[in-house]
C-alpha cells in the first residue's frame, strides 16, 4: 500500500529554491522516525509561553489552546506544522489548567505576631555558623487566630534549643509570617512562583516553643519520618559535612550542607552530584539487575525453572522505584526511573528500548503533569545532559564498540578513560547554556573534577550508600558506613582541591533574553535529526553563545522592598547600604558578574553619584529627602514632598506596587522596568494589598 504524502502547508517553504528544497525534503523524510521526538519540545514550548506572557490569560486561551490540539489530531495526523501548533496549544493549556487547578492562598502583606497550629509535614536541619543546626519546618493543615482564610502550607524557621519535631507531629506555636519573597530584580528567579506551586502561602519565624498537641499517623507523614531519620542517622553517625553529603545522596536532603561546601562543589563543576539525578538512580538500578541476576544464577532450580534476566529487571524496577520514593520524587529521578523502566520492560517482553525516544517519552509525561518543571533548574539541567550524552553516543557508538572489540585489556582500560572524558565534555557542553544562565559561571575545569568524581560515585560511594541503607536495620552497616565515608572525605577534597585552583571559574554576566532561546533550538536541532540537516542547528546556536559576550546590564538596581539601591557602572557595584539587603546585594553582584562591591558617599542617610551627566539621589529616611533638579531621586520611603523639576522620582509607594525595579539610560531616554506590571498580576505575584484595610483587628493589637 503506497504511503500518504506529507502535505507541508508553509507558504515560505515555497520562497526556498529547488535544489535546496529537494535536499530539505530528503533530510525530512529520511528523519521521519525522529518526529516524534520533536513533540515533548512543542509541548514545552506552550508551556514556557504561557509563564512568560506579561499578563494572566483568561479561560478562552487554554479553550482555545485544547481545541487547537484536537483540531490537529482530526483525521491530518501526517500534517506535522498543524500536529506542532496543537501540541504547542496543548502545552499552554496544561500550564493554564495545573495554575488555577492549586489556591495556596499567598501572602501579600505581613502579619504581626500570631499563634499557629498546624501540622508538621517536613523538618530540615540547616547548619548555623557554629556547626549546630536549627529547624526548618513545613506546616499544612493550618489554624490561625483572626485570618478567614489561611494558606495552605507555611514554612517557619525554630531557632535556638527546640524541641526536634517529626512530621506528623501537630503543634501549636507564636510566630511571625511574611510573603513570600519578590524577585531580586526583574527577570530574576521567582521565588514566588515556585511557592505557589508548592503551595507554600508564606513564610516566617517561630517566637516561641512548640508545643506538640497530638501526634497524627498517615502514610505521608510515616514516609516523610522515615526520609527524616534516614537524614538524621547519616549525620548523626558521620562526621561533618560527610553527614551532610550522604543525606543529599540518599533522601536528596541538600539543607544541611555547608555554603563553603556548596561553593566548593559549583565552582569544580560537581554540583550534579548533590543532586539525586539520573546517575544516582542509574547506578542502584546497575547494582540492583547485576546482584538479582548473579544472585539466581548461584541457585540452578531457580536459573533453569525461570528467565533470571527477566526477574532481575523486574526488581530493578520495584528497588529503583522504592529509591524514588524514598528520595522526594525529585525532577531528575523521576526522569530515570521513566527511562529504567522502560528498558527493563522492553527487557520482560524481549524488546530494545530506544534511547532517545524513552526521553522524550519522560519529558512529555512530567511537562504534561507537572509544567512547572519546565522552569527549574533540576528539570532543565537533567534533560540537557542526557540528550547530549546520547545524541553523542549515537553517533560515536559504531566506531568505538568497533576499535573496542579488536583489542586487548590496555585498549579497553584506554577506551573506558576516555569514555569517561568523552561524558564529561558531552555532559559540560550540553548543560553549558543552562550553567551560564542559572549560576553565572562557567567551570574551567569541571572535566578533569569528573573523570575523578564520577568513577568514585559509580564504584564506590553509591555501592557503599545502597549496602549501608540495606544492612543498618539489621545491625550490619559500620563496614559499609565506613567505606561510604571515606569515599565521601575524598570527594570532598577532590571537589574542595578542584575549586581552590587558580581560575577554577569564570564569572558570567546574566546574558540577553534571546540567548538561552537560540541556543536551546539549535542545541536541540542537532541532537534530535540524525541526518546531514542536522549542520544547520550550528547557525542559532553560533548566534547565541555569541549573545554572551553581549550583556545588557542595568544601570541602576532598586530592591522591591526599599532596603537597598544601586548603581552599576564598569563592572562596580556602588551600594546605598553595606547593611541592609546583603543577600539582595550578592544576588546582583552574581548575576551581572560584578568584580567589586563599594558603599555610596553618602550623608544624612542621603547617597548621591553621577550617571553619565544625571545626578543620583537615594534617599534612605523620611526626613532627608532633597529635591535636585533634572536628577534621578529615589526615596526608599514614602515622599513627604514632591519635585516636579526632578526627571524621575521613585518612591516606596511605586516599589509597593511594582517590586523590584531596573532603570538603564538609553539614547532613546531612560528605560524602566519593574517585577509586577500595575493591574496585570499572575496568581503567585504579591499584589499591593493594605493590611490596615483588610485586617483591621490584628492591626489595632
Amino acid at each position: 500500500m503506497e504511503a500518504r504524502p506529507l502535505r507541508l502547508s508553509i507558504p515560505l517553504f515555497m520562497v526556498v529554491p529547488m535544489g535546496y528544497r529537494e535536499r530539505l525534503l530528503s533530510s525530512f523524510f529520511a528523519d521521519r522516525h525522529r518526529w516524534i521526538l520533536w513533540a515533548p519540545v512543542f509541548l514545552g514550548s506552550g508551556i514556557a509561553g504561557y509563564f512568560n506572557l506579561p499578563f494572566e490569560p483568561s479561560q478562552a486561551w487554554a479553550w482555545g489552546g485544547l481545541l487547537l490540539f484536537c483540531l490537529s489530531l482530526w483525521g491530518a495526523f501526517w500534517r506535522l506544522p498543524r500536529l506542532a501548533i496543537g501540541f504547542i496549544g496543548l502545552g499552554f493549556a496544561a500550564a493554564f489548567v495545573r495554575t488555577h487547578s492549586l489556591h495556596p492562598h499567598m501572602l501579600h502583606y505581613p502579619l504581626p505576631p500570631l499563634i499557629i497550629e498546624g501540622r508538621v509535614a517536613q523538618v530540615e536541619l540547616r547548619p548555623t555558623k557554629t556547626g549546630r543546626f536549627f529547624q526548618r519546618i513545613l506546616l499544612t493543615h493550618l489554624k490561625i487566630d483572626l485570618l478567614h482564610v489561611p494558606p495552605q502550607k507555611v514554612r517557619l524557621t525554630c531557632k535556638g534549643q527546640q524541641k526536634r519535631l517529626w512530621p506528623g507531629d501537630v503543634i501549636r506555636i507564636r510566630a511571625k509570617l511574611a510573603p513570600v519573597a519578590d524577585p531580586t530584580l526583574p527577570g530574576g528567579f521567582d521565588f514566588r512562583r515556585q511557592a505557589y506551586f508548592q503551595e507554600i502561602g508564606a513564610t516566617g519565624f517561630a517566637l516561641s516553643r512548640p508545643e506538640i498537641r497530638e501526634k497524627e499517623h498517615t502514610f505521608a507523614t510515616r514516609l516523610e519520618k522515615r526520609r527524616e531519620k534516614i537524614t538524621a542517622f547519616f549525620l548523626t553517625h558521620m562526621k561533618p559535612p560527610t553527614g551532610a553529603i550522604a543525606a543529599a545522596l540518599i533522601t536528596g536532603d541538600k539543607a544541611a550542607i555547608p555554603e563553603r561546601v556548596r561553593e566548593d562543589f559549583i565552582q569544580s563543576g560537581l554540583a550534579h552530584i548533590l543532586a539525586i539525578s539520573g546517575l544516582h538512580l542509574t547506578i542502584i538500578a546497575g547494582v540492583v539487575f547485576m546482584v538479582i541476576r548473579r544472585g539466581l544464577a548461584l541457585i540452578p532450580s531457580l536459573c533453569l525453572a525461570f528467565n533470571s534476566k527477566k526477574i532481575a529487571a523486574l526488581g530493578t524496577i520495584l528497588m529503583t522505584f522504592g529509591y524514588l520514593v524514598l528520595s522526594g520524587f525529585g525532577v531528575p529521578a523521576q526522569r530515570a526511573f521513566i527511562m529504567i523502566s522502560l528498558v527493563m520492560g522492553a527487557i520482560m517482553i524481549d524488546r530494545s528500548a530506544l534511547s532517545m525516544r524513552t526521553v522524550a517519552l519522560a519529558a512529555f509525561l512530567i511537562l504534561l503533569t507537572t509544567p512547572e518543571a519546565l522552569l527549574g533548574p533540576s528539570f532543565q539541567l537533567s534533560f540537557a545532559a542526557v540528550i547530549g550524552l546520547i545524541a553523542g553516543y549515537e553517533t560515536w557508538r559504531t566506531p568505538l564498540s568497533q576499535w573496542m572489540g579488536h583489542g586487548g585489556m590496555i585498549r579497553k582500560l584506554i577506551l573506558y578513560g576516555s569514555g569517561l572524558a568523552f561524558t564529561s565534555f558531552l555532559a559540560t557542553c550540553a548543560t553549558l547554556p543552562l550553567t551560564l544562565t542559572l549560576f553565572h559561571r562557567f567551570s574551567l575545569h569541571a572535566i578533569e573534577s569528573n573523570l575523578l568524581a564520577v568513577p568514585l560515585t559509580s564504584l564506590v560511594i553509591m555501592p557503599s550508600a545502597f549496602l549501608t541503607c540495606l544492612l543498618a536495620p539489621l545491625g550490619l552497616g559500620a563496614y559499609p558506613l565506613g567505606v561510604f565515608e571515606n569515599a565521601l572525605r575524598l570527594l570532598l577534597m577532590i571537589a574542595k582541591t578542584v575549586g581552590s585552583w587558580p581560575g577554577s571559574y569564570i564569572p558570567v554576566a546574566q546574558p540577553p533574553t534571546l540567548f538561552l532561546p537560540l541556543v536551546v533550538f539549535g542545541s536541540l536541532w542537532i541532537c534530535l535529526w540524525q541526518q546531514p540537516w542536522r549542520r544547520w542547528g550550528v547557525i542559532p546556536l553560533g548566534v547565541g553563545l555569541v549573545l554572551v559576550f553581549c550583556p545588557n546590564p542595568p544601570h541602576i538596581l532598586i530592591d522591591g522592598q526599599g532596603k537597598v539601591a544601586a548603581l552599576l557602572q564598569d563592572g562596580t557595584l556602588s551600594v546605598s547600604s553595606t547593611r541592609k539587603g546583603k543577600f539582595t546585594i550578592q544576588t546582583w553582584a552574581k548575576q551581572w558578574a560584578v568584580r567589586e562591591v563599594q558603599p555610596l558617599p553618602s550623608k544624612d542617610e542621603v547617597a548621591q553619584d553621577i550617571l553619565g551627566k544625571i545626578p543620583v539621589i537615594i534617599a534612605a529616611s523620611k526626613t532627608s529627602q532633597p529635591c535636585v533638579k533634572d536628577a534621578i531621586l529615589i526615596r526608599l520611603e514614602p515622599s513627604q514632598k514632591s519635585c516636579p523639576a526632578a526627571m524621575l522620582v521613585i518612591d516606596w509607594f511605586d516599589l509597593w506596587r511594582g517590586g523590584a525595579h531596573s532603570l538603564r539610560l538609553t539614547p532613546q531616554g531612560l528605560q524602566i522596568e519593574t517585577v509586577r506590571k500595575r493591574g496585570n498580576y499572575r496568581p503567585w505575584e504579591k499584589q499591593p494589598r493594605s493590611r490596615r484595610r483588610e485586617l483591621p483587628e490584628l492591626t489595632l493589637q
